[in-house]
C-alpha cells in the first residue's frame, strides 16, 4: 500500500512534464539512503526515541515514492495489449527482489557483520534511483508510441482492440 500524497505528488509532477516523476524517484531514492544510513551507523542510544522515529519516518517516506510512480509510468508507456505482460514482469522482478534480497543480506551479515551488511544494502538504492532517472531519457517517446498504437487501433476498420 502506498501513501496518498505519493500519488498526488507524482500526478502534479506528471502534469507539468512526464519526465518529472522519474526525477522524484531519483531524488527520493538517493536521499532515502541518508536517514537510514545514519540510523544504521549510530552508536547504541545515540538517538532519542522521537529522533530515531523522525529519521526513520523521513527515510520510510522517501522509500515509498518509487513504487507508485513506477507503476503509473508503466501504465503510461505500455500499450493496453501489453500492460498485463509489463505488470507481470514488474511483479516478478519485485517479488524476486523480496526473495533474493534477504538471502543476499543474510550472506553479507555472515561475512561482514550486521551493521556493515545493512549499511551496504542501503547502497543498493542508488543504482535503483539511477535506473529510475534513466527513464527520463525515453518516457516521452515511449508515451507517444503507446498513444499512437492506441489511436491506430481505434481508427482501424475492425473497431479497436476488443473486436476479433
Amino acid at each position: 500500500m502506498h501513501m496518498p500524497c505519493t500519488c498526488q505528488a507524482g500526478q502534479l509532477l506528471y502534469n507539468r512534464s512526464p519526465r518529472l516523476p522519474a526525477a522524484l524517484m531519483l531524488l527520493a531514492g538517493a536521499a532515502g539512503v541518508l536517514p537510514l544510513w545514519l540510523l544504521i551507523h549510530a552508536p547504541p542510544h545515540a538517538w532519542s526515541l522521537s529522533g530515531a522515529s523522525a529519521c526513520a519516518s523521513v527515510g520510510g517516506f522517501l522509500a515509498t515514492q518509487t513504487g507508485p510512480n513506477v507503476r503509473s509510468t508503466l501504465v503510461n508507456v505500455t500499450q493496453s495489449e501489453q500492460r498485463g505482460l509489463a505488470f507481470a514482469a514488474f511483479a516478478l522482478a519485485d517479488d524476486l527482489g523480496k526473495g533474493v534480497g534477504p538471502v543476499m543480506i543474510a550472506a553479507l551479515v555472515a561475512r561482514l557483520g550486521r551493521e556493515r551488511a545493512f549499511a551496504y544494502s542501503m547502497l543498493g538504492w542508488l543504482p535503483c534511483a539511477a535506473l529510475c532517472a534513466a527513464t527520463t531519457l525515453t518516457v516521452e517517446a515511449d508515451e507517444r508510441r503507446a498513444r499512437a498504437g492506441a489511436n491506430k487501433r481505434a481508427l482501424s476498420p475492425k473497431g479497436g482492440a476488443f473486436q476479433v
